[in-house]
């Protein structure tokens, strides 16, 4: 019976009584004087029904025993007879046995003792209110009457009457006399609400004999006794599982899905905290944004999160969620397997998500910034929804959108150039077009100029159709080679062997060379890009000493002649050949450590002097750190070593890093100065189409003259 039936059903019960007392009687005074009425069947009335729906625990079957014990001492001397005497013993038996027990139980009863079990599950059957105030009733109408009367006849009657009456399936046929529209709501009524998690999630007892077959992501509606104004809920049923050979569910409300149904009740006249399925369901996409509800240990930064959805997820996906009213944005990186116990040897399996927060979205500003607070417990996860889209700056450039979204990642060109970019990935992630995708943004501005340190020859080709021109011209270029070996070579010799006066003029001829190579490109109105040739591939003492003239040339015209107003970007593509950490240099001496830490010098300058860094690169490992360190934007795509990981989870954080073996092609994680949003983000480049690369034999081959080592090239000294 529910609530509302059982307080009826104990008012016709006790008029009835009271009825039955008046003619067994002949008066009212039986009300206050006698044993049978006072302390029997009122007290059996009283506690069938209305402490019998609750009871199960050994405290009730003290508070039952101390009561009955109370009820005997208003017997008579003259009718306390060895009946008298062993109903007493009883509930002394059971005050004190459950009172022990009560001290005892440390676990849930079948994972005590078996004698600490049996006794408890002795005396709940002889304490319950249908066994003991019964045989109080019976024994006290006996006592009054005598067996062969017919008071004692009309008494047993009645009481018989209400033990059949108090029978489940009586009292089931019996509550539904009291329900409107009964048959049509128990057609579709599911089961009744034993526990709620959170104030949003809902334990449901699914009833044995329920006529509607129930199946996940089912809508059901109810009203819950313990709300104030009764308000109707609708909910949706996240799971069901099979615990003590019962069936039950998990059902989560919000205020989405009531506005699914436009706020409208689809049953009247609910019985309390019972569950009833909703067959006809207006078509909604609730189910495919839903993803699941949030679990414990979430954090501010990162929360965890139960996936109970019929949509699929994948890493970097963007959900959303209400947290104290505003809608915040996490991003999944990883997925947990999980088995939970529910009771004793049941258990279910679980998938537990974990998302790191990038917060709110600024419309106006096109960023994401941080929010200071955890979800609730239970708090629903919904897959984000799209974004108007964005309005960007002249000198902003979309360089992808956060996976199966539209809301962009959008970088500052002139920070990125300004204050240098890494690039960062193994081959074959998409690194390479990328980087030539964000060269040709660069180029937008007529005033920057690009120059690549190239030793493979691609870029001259990928650049095909905006007409790059080498630094150094072909001619000036051999002889460049010449003299760089012909330094080694006098360099090898002892010193007194050496032609000082001619490695001067060859160390005046190297930069006097660079210097108008790179002036005539710099004062170029036609060109925009450049290529600078490195002739090895190999990051010998040679290569560096070639490629740390270059820069000294380059610095020397930004420091002495500004660049003559233009911006400059230097690409340096596989990084580790050009500035290498001084452990992977390719030559033993250890000169070639203050030539790699003359170039990373330079490099590290050239912010004040308007140039700047896109740095490329297939790990972190064999680069020089004092460049990486000096990127103030790194992008990173697929990497797998754990050195590059750890120097990367500087940048990105250590949650985020992990996700760096798991990144599909083309999707990166991005951080830094340049970019608009200052959180660590997994995001999706666009596919990107280059245009066809130049027929090989159009180009035009430079020389293949390898640079000797120069032994000691670090002796050459440079006139500023």
């Amino acid at each position: 019976m529910n609530r509302r039936t059982r307080l009826i059903f104990l008012a016709l019960s006790l008029l009835l009584l009271v009825g039955v007392g008046k003619y067994v009687s002949g008066n009212f005074e039986f009300l206050l004087k006698e044993f049978w009425f006072t302390a029997g069947f009122l007290l059996l009335i009283l506690l069938s029904l209305i402490d019998q729906p609750h009871f199960s625990k050994d405290s009730s079957i003290f508070i039952n025993a101390v009561t009955a014990g109370i009820s005997l001492l208003l017997v008579n001397e003259e009718n306390r007879n060895w009946i008298f005497w062993l109903f007493l013993g009883v509930t002394f038996y059971l005050a004190i046995s459950s009172y022990i027990i009560l001290w005892l139980r440390n676990k849930p009863l079948n994972q005590e003792n078996k004698w600490l079990q049996f006794f408890s599950r002795i005396n709940r059957e002889i304490g319950k209110p249908q066994t003991l105030f019964s045989a109080f009733f019976l024994w006290g109408a006996v006592n009054k009457f005598g067996v062969n009367s017919n008071q004692f006849n009309a008494l047993l009657l009645y009481w018989v009457l209400f033990m059949i009456v108090n029978l489940p399936s009586v009292s089931k046929i019996i509550n539904s006399l009291f329900e409107k529209n009964a048959e049509k709501k128990e057609e579709f009524a599911l089961g009744t609400i034993f526990g709620v998690q959170s104030k949003n999630t809902f334990l449901v007892k699914l009833f044995p004999e329920r006529k509607e077959i129930i199946k996940l992501f089912d809508f059901v509606e109810f009203v819950y006794s313990i709300d104030e104004k009764k308000k109707t809920r609708k909910g949706l049923i996240l799971d069901s599982y099979l615990l003590n050979e019962e069936q039950w569910i998990k059902v989560l409300t919000t205020k989405e899905i009531n506005e699914i149904f436009e706020n409208k009740d689809i049953y009247s006249n609910h019985s309390d905290d019972l569950i009833y399925l909703i067959k006809n369901v207006p078509e909604t996409e609730y189910l495919d944004k839903f993803i699941g509800i949030i679990t414990e240990n979430s954090t501010i930064s990162k929360i965890r999160f139960i996936y109970n959805s019929k949509t699929k997820i994948s890493e970097g996906q963007l959900l959303e969620l209400s947290v104290q009213g505003t809608k915040v944005l996490y991003q999944i990186i990883e997925g947990i397997t999980k088995i939970e116990t529910l009771e004793q040897k049941n258990q279910t399996g679980l998938i537990i998500g974990e998302a790191i927060q990038l917060g709110t979205w600024n419309n106006e500003k096109l960023q994401f910034e941080q929010f200071g607070w955890v979800p609730s417990i239970n708090t629903p996860v919904y897959i984000a929804s799209k974004i108007n889209e964005p309005e960007i700056e002249e000198n902003e450039y979309i360089v992808g959108e956060i996976p199966d979204t539209n809301y962009p990642v959008i970088i500052n060109k002139d920070t990125a150039l300004s204050h240098h970019l890494a690039v960062i990935g193994v081959t074959g992630t998409g690194k390479s077009i990328f980087s030539r995708n964000l060269i040709r943004q660069y180029l937008q501005d007529k005033n920057t100029k690009v120059i690549c340190v190239d030793f493979t020859g691609e870029y001259k080709g990928k650049f095909n159709d905006l007409k790059p021109v080498k630094i150094v011209s072909d001619e000036d270029e051999e002889k460049l080679y010449q003299t760089f070996e012909w330094v080694s070579n006098e360099l090898q010799k002892f010193g007194n062997q050496q032609n000082k006066e001619k490695l001067k003029d060859a160390d005046r001829f190297i930069r006097d060379t660079l210097n108008s190579s790179l002036e005539q490109f710099m004062r170029s109105e036609d060109v925009q890009i450049s290529i600078f040739e490195l002739p090895d591939v190999s990051n010998s003492s040679g290569i560096l000493e070639y490629t740390r003239q270059f820069f000294k040339a380059l610095f020397y015209l930004a420091k002495t002649e500004n660049n003559f107003g233009k911006r400059v970007c230097i690409v340096l593509e596989e990084v580790h050949t050009v500035v290498p950490e001084w452990t992977f240099v390719g030559i033993s001496d250890k000169s070639s450590q203050s030539l790699l830490n003359s170039i990373a010098q330079i490099a590290l300058q050239g912010r004040k002097y308007n140039v700047g860094l896109l740095v490329i690169a297939q790990r972190t490992a064999n680069v020089s750190k004092t460049i990486l360190t000096q990127c103030n934007t790194v992008i990173s795509f697929q990497e797998f070593d754990k050195t590059s990981s750890d120097f990367l989870a500087n940048y990105f954080g250590q949650e985020i890093s992990k996700v760096l073996p798991n990144l599909k092609f083309r999707q990166a994680i991005a951080a830094g100065k340049a970019l608009k949003s200052s959180v660590p983000m997994i995001f999706e480049v666009p596919e990107i189409k280059e245009p066809e690369d130049k027929p090989k034999e159009e180009n035009n081959e430079r020389p293949t003259k390898a640079i000797s080592n120069a032994g000691e090239s670090s002796k050459i000294k440079n006139d500023e």
